[in-house]
């Protein structure tokens, strides 16, 4: 049986966590959702979804995944134990808590995962951040939940931002365009492409979540990041955008940031 591939953001690691980012290898799935495919709301079949989400628990040692409906908002959920009967913990974009063994996913298919560690109040989150959650300011409104349920200082905060879209494969129109310099200020190349002659450009949305997390007063030096392009690295990885490149759109899979407390 093949092991799930499971990548580490370079410096996150550290006593009291464990954290991964899943790719596709690993898992039972078919087809489009080939292999490890950790989501079934796009039509996969659930059994082998949840044997999917097994081996990734194992691996991670034992611990309990805890999923949400994700919908491109802000909204913030606490977690303080495993949902009964289910494995999302209700309609939103995070999810936060301090008590061990929970693993915050956040699910992605070229969407950012982003991870956050407080290593002063033992506290954790996971993000789903793509560029409407960017624009809601769902990384901001998670690390303000943070302080108001556990204490949490931006300052002291840890960050891990995955697998994501890049910006050479990332057009978007000038609509969005328009959204994020309302939010960041002029966009340099940082940020984005040229504009081509729609008056549309790649955009960087994993940069913008790190842009967004320094603005909250998370360090630099406090922010890892794995860049890996989720739409390029078809072996690795699911991607929403070359799904409907190669003509099955709607039928993929996805990929999932992970982050646990382990028992003291």
């Amino acid at each position: 049986m093949d092991e799930p591939e499971l990548l580490a953001a370079p410096g996150f690691a550290a006593p009291g966590i464990v954290h991964a980012f899943t790719t596709r290898t690993g898992g039972v799935s078919e087809g489009p959702y080939a292999s490890l495919n950790l989501s079934w709301s796009r039509g996969d079949d659930t059994a082998r979804v949840e044997e999917n989400r097994a081996r990734v628990a194992r691996a991670l040692g034992g611990v309990e995944l805890v999923f949400l409906n994700q919908v491109h908002g802000a909204v913030v959920h606490r977690v303080d134990r495993k949902p009964e009967g289910a494995w999302s913990a209700g309609e939103g974009d995070a999810l936060i808590t301090d008590r061990p063994g929970l693993a915050l996913c956040a699910q992605t298919a070229d969407c950012t995962p982003v991870l956050l560690h407080d290593p002063e109040h033992h506290a954790i989150a996971a993000i789903h951040a793509g560029w409407r959650g960017v624009i809601a300011r769902v990384i901001p409104a998670t690390l303000a939940a943070m302080r108001e349920a556990y204490g949490t200082r931006a300052g002291a905060v840890r960050a891990a931002i995955g697998p994501a879209v890049s910006r050479p494969n990332y057009r978007v129109g000038p609509e969005v365009l328009a959204q994020f310099e309302a939010e960041f200020g002029v966009l340099d190349d940082g940020l984005a492409g040229p504009r081509d002659a729609g008056g549309g450009a790649g955009l960087d949305v994993a940069e913008s979540c790190a842009r967004q997390l320094a603005a909250a007063g998370v360090a630099q030096e406090a922010i890892a990041r794995l860049t890996l392009c989720t739409f390029a690295n078809e072996a690795r990885f699911f991607s929403c955008r070359r799904a409907a490149r190669d003509g099955h759109a709607g039928a993929f899979g996805g990929q999932c940031g992970i982050i646990a407390l382990t028992p003291s």
